[in-house]
């Protein structure tokens, strides 16, 4: 293998991980404008008009994946689409056929845990540098198995144990309609315990990579699944291979892809990090059944974008985005939001 097609592969993985990056971090300061916006439409309606009143942003919906889980739940029983909160299911149900086309290329891509996630361990990278701690296997295969038995109890709890009027009432309930008011008053008055967890886990993260995500994140536990039904997988030509290994390191998942022909672990995010740092070209790429119909890793991100964005287009357009609730409700609601508790707590 040449020094120049080493270069080469580096430099194009470099460009690529810095433009993902990028985009992250932009697409991240677009959320945090967007819950700034959600928390002036809020304070309007807390202070009885007292500060000026903006428009509600639909998108800090795609936060309720529970309540989402819920409303697909009661859309395929009933085929009443929820609309109190449609932004949420509409987000939940792009997020799964992005995750169908394209792996869990979310998670890696546009998830803004994802995004915080990496920020930690990157951090961890510069204050462990090569002596960064390792999860046990021992203890790693088990802890994995915590986001898939947190799945399980959602799913269960949701398709089984409520019924679907049971679920109605909920998606009805006063708590519902301002569950993102909840959710806003949640992080903004964060309890020692919570506040406790949150840093325990940040520090976790910054131990051992993307702790969350590995262990605890039952949206991408589900992601995940049903990633392995995508027609892509990460591919590796023997033929080509140089077996460096260089692949293995880089995986976040810690994945042996330098052992698979064709990678279908359901922890495989799509970030192409080991597509990006192979240091033969075209021993690695992203294709379809059978290697055909191999796809630029820059296609890849660019189309994953583009379905997304679209595809949250078209429900803004096809009336699956704006809630039903008026100012009025709103102005009955989240004066005395902190009084509503969860229709299942007594």
């Amino acid at each position: 293998m040449s020094n120049d097609t080493i270069r080469v592969g580096k430099a194009q993985g470099s460009y690529l991980l810095c433009a993902r990056n990028i985009f992250r971090v932009l697409f991240g300061f677009y959320l945090l404008y967007l819950g700034w916006r959600f928390y002036l439409f809020v304070r309007y309606f807390e202070t009885g008009g007292a500060m000026p009143l903006v428009d509600r942003p639909p998108a800090v919906e795609g936060f309720l994946p529970i309540g989402a889980l819920m409303a697909l739940r009661y859309w395929l029983a009933t085929g009443l689409y929820d609309p109190i909160h449609p932004a949420a299911l509409s987000i939940f149900l792009v997020v799964l056929l992005v995750s169908l086309l394209f792996k869990k290329g979310f998670c890696s891509w546009i998830c803004p845990v994802g995004t915080i996630s990496e920020g930690l361990d990157w951090l961890g990278v510069k204050l462990f540098r090569q002596k960064r701690p390792v999860m046990p296997r021992w203890l790693d295969l088990p802890l994995r198995s915590l986001k898939y038995g947190l799945l399980a109890f959602f799913v269960l709890s949701i398709f089984s144990l409520m019924s679907v009027e049971d679920i109605g009432v909920f998606l009805h309930s006063p708590y519902y309609c301002i569950s993102d008011v909840k959710m806003l008053q949640f992080f903004l008055h964060l309890s020692p315990t919570a506040s406790v967890t949150l840093l325990v886990l940040a520090v976790l993260s910054i131990i051992y990579r993307h702790f969350w995500c590995h262990y605890l994140c039952p949206y991408g536990a589900l992601l995940g699944i049903i990633s392995i039904f995508s027609p892509l997988k990460i591919t590796r030509n023997a033929d080509l291979c140089s077996s460096c290994r260089t692949c293995d390191r880089v995986c976040p998942a810690y994945l042996k892809v330098s052992h698979s022909e064709r990678l279908w672990s359901p922890e495989c995010n799509a970030c192409l990090r080991c597509v990006e740092s192979c240091p033969s070209r075209g021993a690695l790429t992203i294709a379809g059944p059978g290697g055909r119909g191999r796809i630029s890793p820059w296609v890849f991100g660019g189309v994953l974008l583009a379905v997304f964005f679209g595809l949250i287009l078209l429900a803004q357009v096809c009336g699956y985005w704006q809630t039903v609730l008026t100012p009025n409700d709103y102005s009955a609601l989240i004066p005395y939001s902190r009084y509503l508790t969860h229709p299942g707590i007594k």
